[in-house]
């Protein structure tokens, strides 16, 4: 880590280096230091010589930074929505531009250790693109929470407290802290369906998991590949299926808010899984997952989400569970536009793509958020917040979220491409506190976390339900590991989602001490054994 970088204002100013050099007065002053010991005995005529000393002033102005370097992994979807929203940016904060520098990798698990070896270098971006959420404290606890621009400060003054929805800035504002800055709503937990080749075998909408099961055997048995799960984004896409199931199982058993609670102790790793009950969700969530797949499309080892998002549209296949980022891409690249699975849509003949919640999980909210990341004290700071603002901003979310996601302003019109991202808004406004999560697969888990717990659902679905116990073994060792980077984050100030009195979805982690929100040091995480 860097411990030597100097702190700057949050402005940039002008360094005024003035250096002063001063030229020695010789000639008749050095004559006389020559002569002053020797006695003179002859007279002497003596000329005063006036030497003018020069003291030149060198004055160095830095020039401040406007050409803002934006570290993404949007080169697929979000590229086009980017192509629309630079331009608008430059429009209206000129001088500044933007370049772009794609880091692919899914949910950008390549970006962070470039970015933070940049900041070790001290080159960093202007900004990066990063999840909100434990994802964004990933970064903070290999460098440090001073490393970023808290934006909380900033997001008070633009009005966003009072006018977004609430638990999407709470779901990635840490103890208090806005370590970036959420630029969309993305809703996670969907299932996208082919709804040509539901009414093709006069088969129902699948809104519960009794339903979902029936169309999937009675697909197969018309002949019918039913499921899209890739295999080539490493298990990221087996970890939305995954946790759909467990979010489906849990509300089923315990209710919108107690299911959504039982997700949310995941993200933290506190779930009990000393529980027969949970154990008990745990091992169904492994069978249908392992049910599910076993439909899977053949050679899906392969495929990637936007490959497979092509076959759902030609009706190669039925159900691809999965974030809304397939409603921008089946846009912009397919050219489908996709509509949520209501009426009167579900009626119209020309209709193709519908998407619901999860079977079993409508009325709770899966978020997925985009965010903005600034590092800090470096002369590309404050360019980067001058990006961060407007993306944030009425103005710059009309652009953004034209094209992808949704925005988290509550006032917000109908301008969106699809109805589906409407759609979303209005669920997004009208979702209780506690019916929120933040969607596991995408900046809901620390990076360590997730990535061995993607590793480890390709395993199962690869190996089937004999890997069961080996899956269930290396969960309980994973929810421990999110449990101690919590507890990590805790130590830095950044223990838990939300701030003092407001935590996200209602849930305060153990180890945090209320009503003054504290810092329990000596809590220490549990360890368990799933049979």
């Amino acid at each position: 880590m860097h411990t030597s970088r100097r702190s700057v204002s949050g402005t940039v100013i002008a360094i005024i280096v003035i250096v002063v050099v001063v030229v020695a007065a010789v000639g008749g002053y050095a004559a006389y230091l020559a002569t002053r010991h020797h006695p003179v005995t002859t007279t002497t005529t003596t000329t005063t010589t006036t030497t003018t000393v020069t003291t030149p002033v060198t004055t160095t102005t830095t020039t401040p930074v406007t050409s803002v370097t934006f570290y993404t992994w949007w080169s697929t979807e979000g590229k086009i929505a980017l192509n629309h929203f630079i331009p608008v940016f430059e429009q209206y904060n000129p001088p500044y531009t933007v370049s772009l520098e794609i880091i692919p990798g899914a949910g950008g698990t390549n970006a962070k250790f470039t970015i933070v070896g940049m900041m070790e270098a001290g080159k960093p971006p202007a900004a990066f693109q990063v999840h909100f959420g434990p994802e964004m404290a990933s970064y903070a606890l290999i460098t440090s929470p001073k490393d970023f621009v808290n934006f909380t400060p900033i997001a008070v003054k633009m009005g966003l407290w009072t006018g977004a929805v609430t638990e999407a800035l709470l779901s990635g504002t840490f103890n208090g802290s806005m370590l970036s800055m959420p630029v969309n709503v993305h809703r996670g937990d969907l299932l996208y369906i082919n709804i040509k080749l539901l009414r093709e075998y006069n088969l129902p909408l699948p809104t519960n998991l009794s339903t979902l099961i029936y169309d999937t055997v009675q697909l197969a048995q018309h002949g019918v590949t039913p499921w899209m799960v890739p295999g080539a984004d490493g298990g990221w896409d087996q970890l939305n299926l995954w946790e759909d199931i467990f979010l489906s199982l849990a509300v089923q058993k315990y209710g919108l808010a107690g299911g959504a609670r039982l997700y949310n102790e995941f993200a933290y790793g506190t779930i009990d899984l000393a529980n027969t009950s949970i154990q008990q969700l745990i091992n169904e969530t492994d069978e249908l997952f392992v049910n599910f797949t076993s439909y899977d499309y053949p050679g899906w080892q392969s495929l990637t989400w936007t490959q497979g998002l092509s076959d759902l549209i030609e009706g190669n296949v039925a159900f691809q569970a999965n974030g809304d980022w397939l409603t921008n891409y089946a846009y912009d690249f397919y050219n489908v536009t996709t509509y949520p699975a209501v009426e009167p849509y579900i009626s119209w003949p020309n209709v193709t793509v519908v998407v619901e919640p999860f079977p079993g999980t409508n009325g709770t909210y899966a978020l997925v958020i985009d965010s903005v990341g600034v590092p800090q004290p470096y002369p590309t700071t404050e360019a980067g917040i001058k990006l961060a603002e407007f993306w944030a901003s009425y103005l710059g979310q009309e652009t953004w979220t034209k094209w992808k996601a949704t925005t988290y302003w509550k006032n917000a019109t109908d301008y969106f491409n699809t109805p589906e991202q409407w759609w979303s808004h209005e669920q997004l406004v009208s979702t209780p506190a506690d019916q929120f999560v933040y969607q596991l697969s995408d900046g809901g888990l620390f990076d360590d976390v997730f990535g061995s717990w993607i590793a480890q659902l390709l395993a199962l679905q690869e190996t089937g339900s004999a890997y069961i116990p080996a899956y269930n073994a290396q969960l309980a060792s994973l929810v421990h590991s999110e449990c101690n980077d919590w507890v990590a984050a805790g130590k830095i100030g950044l223990g838990y989602l939300g701030i003092a009195g407001q935590p996200f979805a209602g849930y305060v982690p153990p180890w945090v001490i209320v009503p003054g929100y504290y810092f329990n040091s000596s809590y220490v995480c549990p360890t368990y054994t799933l049979p």
